[in-house]
């Protein structure tokens, strides 16, 4: 089996990204592989100027988000160096999650293995907003590790995950 260099995680604030992010630590360990943190805040960018930007939403919603998840983030590769990894980047960006994961910057970053984070969404969440995860599965030009259990491999419990009830 081939070794990964370019370990890619989606972290969204979710538990199901929480414990993606704890494996991918491991598997970056394994492979002496550099892991990079990716959250992606939905929205397109409008090439205007002036507070409203990203098409009808006051850019400071955006700041708002973008800022909390480099928080968070910093705070994960706090805890991913502490637990042995040297080389840890992160990113926050402003787009669609299902392109970035598949065809923009994992393929502009060379990731040769992606960890997400099973989707927390029922069936009715799943027809309304769709899951970035099965797309990521079916679209990724990379292999794809889908993280259902937590550390002791014990089923993640949906409903004390972030995402909220539908």
């Amino acid at each position: 089996m081939s070794e990964y260099t370019n370990i890619l995680v989606g972290i969204d604030g979710s538990k199901q990204s929480e414990m993606a992010f704890k494996k991918a630590v491991s598997m970056a360990k394994q492979n002496q592989a550099t892991l990079t943190l990716l959250s992606v805040v939905n929205g397109t960018k409008d090439s205007s100027s002036g507070t409203v930007t990203y098409g009808f939403i006051d850019r400071s919603m955006y700041d708002r988000a973008t800022e909390k998840l480099t928080k968070d983030q910093a705070k994960l590769k706090k805890e991913a160096e502490t637990a042995g990894l040297t080389k840890v980047n992160t990113e926050v960006l402003i787009g669609n999650a299902k392109v970035e994961l598949t065809t923009g910057f994992v393929k502009d970053k060379k990731i040769d293995l992606i960890v997400v984070g099973a989707s927390g969404l029922n069936v009715v969440g799943r027809m309304i907003v769709g899951s970035t995860t099965a797309y990521v599965v079916r679209q990724a030009p990379c292999d794809v590790v889908v993280v259902k259990t937590d550390d002791a491999n014990k089923p993640i419990k949906i409903d004390t995950s972030s995402y909220p009830t539908i």
